[in-house]
């Protein structure tokens, strides 16, 4: 008897054996529970928000970069000196109210305007008015790609479109100066902001920009693989010895020499880099293999900044990058991090040493996230992207 029942639920439970309506009916509950997971990721709590302020302080460095290494010939690029590139200033597709910088202002005013594009980065760097600072910075650096349009290369559209899409995520929800501003009201009895708009709609922001600037990187990446393997000198496993090889892509000859001249090591890292690039979605789709593309794809930007000079375009995808990181090992780096650097601020300046001080050390790492309303939670903050 038990045998026969156990056959019959067997055969009604066989895929084969349902109706079409059983298997519609099984569709549209699949559906659902993915619509209600997808609804619940996109609006309960914003996610990879440690990511998001790491990503904010790497535009800050990139942007003091960009001001720093031209800071010399901004005059020539730029200013009033840059008459030279009127020709193609004029076939820009931007429109006019980019038109921040002109090569008609006195030396003196453009680099008040320079500076105020530093400024802009250190306000990043530091987390101040991180909104707003953020959408003054992708004004004036598309003002700038307006006025000097030899100075950028293919680098400039990556900066600018996940600049664009970080502008609506909170990206100054950990090591800010916005977050402390939050912590000191609400210890005064005060709401964090003086008006803040729904819960809902601020997460929905931030994730849907979060999606974007993935969606994104995984172009850039499968896009610039692809294209590799269509060519006989990555097939061959030697592309990566003719840019070593170039003056323009040399700020260290020493170390582009020692790499360029072992053979071995040029087609592992040219092999590597297509295979990276190519995989890199399908590798975050497990943990073990999220570790090993991200270590990966870093490495191979940090190893063009440092070996072709090209900085700012490594920064933008490694600020790209970081979002895929989860919460959680940013959150245990902090609890590591924060106690040993306080320590090391009380003994180096003695005289700085405080009772919050001494409190911020003991403190775990989850204080920088202000617990008022509509702030992600614990599950949200520990979700990955």
């Amino acid at each position: 008897m038990t045998s026969s029942k156990s056959n019959d639920n067997a055969q009604r439970t066989d895929p084969a054996e349902k109706s079409f309506g059983e298997l519609l009916d099984i569709g549209i509950a699949w559906s659902e529970s993915m619509y209600k997971r997808a609804e619940s990721w996109v609006l309960d709590g914003q996610k990879a928000s440690y990511g998001a302020s790491v990503a904010r302080i790497i535009y800050g460095l990139a942007i003091l970069l960009i001001v720093l290494t031209n800071f010399a010939d901004r005059n020539f690029i730029w200013g009033s000196a840059s008459g030279w590139s009127e020709n193609l200033r004029t076939d820009s597709a931007w429109p006019g109210i980019f038109g921040f910088y002109t090569g008609d202002e006195s030396s003196g005013l453009f680099t008040l305007k320079f500076l105020l594009f530093a400024a802009t980065g250190l306000a990043l760097l530091l987390g101040w008015h991180t909104r707003t600072v953020a959408i003054l910075a992708l004004y004036l650096y598309i003002s700038l790609v307006n006025q000097g349009p030899v100075s950028v290369d293919q680098a400039d559209n990556a900066f600018r479109i996940m600049l664009f899409y970080f502008c609506f995520t909170d990206m100054s929800q950990h090591w800010s100066l916005d977050a402390r501003r939050k912590r000191r009201r609400i210890a005064r009895g005060k709401a964090p902001t003086l008006w803040a708009a729904p819960d809902w709609l601020r997460s929905l922001s931030h994730n849907l920009a979060l999606i974007a600037v993935s969606v994104q990187i995984f172009i850039i990446y499968v896009t610039a693989g692809l294209s590799k393997v269509q060519g006989n000198l990555w097939e061959r496993g030697t592309a990566i010895y003719y840019p070593l090889n170039v003056e323009k892509f040399q700020p260290w000859p020493f170390l582009s020499d020692l790499a360029s001249t072992n053979g071995l090591m040029i087609g592992i890292i040219t092999y590597f880099s297509v295979y990276i690039q190519v995989f890199f979605p399908f590798l975050l789709l497990v943990r073990w293999t999220r570790v090993l593309g991200l270590i990966g794809i870093m490495g191979m930007h940090v190893g063009i900044g440092i070996l072709m000079g090209l900085g700012v375009f490594s920064l933008t995808m490694v600020a790209a990058d970081v979002i895929f990181v989860r919460n959680g090992t940013y959150a245990a780096v902090e609890r590591w991090l924060t106690p040993r650097l306080v320590r090391l601020r009380d003994r180096v300046l003695p005289g700085r040493r405080t009772r919050a001080g001494s409190e911020v050390a003991d403190q775990p790492a989850d204080v920088t996230e202000p617990a008022y309303a509509g702030s992600a939670t614990p599950a949200a903050e520990h979700s990955r992207t």
